[in-house]
């Protein structure tokens, strides 16, 4: 504290801590939408760029050994290559692959949506329709529903986001998907 300031007066709440924290637990927890918007956001926000993805794709095409530490560590291999600003996009997209396997494996009700409709549910969670077999495929789920999917997926007009070109490289690294699959195992 400066020499000459003055703590602040805090007036005292009329509520204890026991109080306010038998309040809080009353809450309902946050939806598992508005969380997943809020960590979309806080990705969205970072200064990642194209130049950052097309040298992550080069180095996949041109570097075996990096391609081999990609497929079994993406965060690894990107912070030992320093993309350090990579290595957090991938953390982050991980995270949202991972949680999705959880939704599927943990509500029963967004598991038979994905069954009747992959490419709807999917498309709810911004995932393309060129995701969708690749996710699939590390969900694990059944035939039916893999037989859902159209046999040829016609590209979208619009460029493919950041978010979207990492998810597809990272449902190619063998890590994520075991990581997917260990989340989903209940399908």
């Amino acid at each position: 504290m400066r020499p000459h300031a003055r703590p602040m007066d805090v007036p005292v709440s009329p509520y204890g801590h026991d109080r306010l924290a038998y309040l809080l637990r009353l809450l309902r927890p946050a939806p598992a939408r508005w969380i997943t918007r809020a960590q979309l956001i806080a990705f969205e926000s970072t200064a990642l760029t194209d130049r950052h993805l097309a040298e992550l794709e080069w180095k996949l095409e041109s570097d075996a050994r990096f391609r081999d530490l990609f497929d079994a560590d993406p965060i690894a291999a990107a912070e030992t290559n320093g993309m350090q600003q990579l290595a957090r996009a991938l953390e982050h997209e991980i995270r949202g692959l991972i949680s999705l396997a959880e939704r599927v494996a943990d509500d029963s009700g967004y598991r038979a949506t994905l069954e009747a409709d992959p490419l709807t549910a999917l498309h709810a969670e911004g995932m393309p329709a060129m995701t969708a077999e690749p996710l699939l495929r590390a969900l694990a789920v059944g035939d039916e529903t893999m037989a859902k999917l159209p046999e040829v997926v016609a590209h979208e007009y619009e460029p493919l986001s950041q978010a979207v070109r990492l998810r597809i490289l990272l449902l190619g690294s063998t890590a994520v998907v075991d990581a997917i699959r260990a989340r989903a195992n209940s399908i």
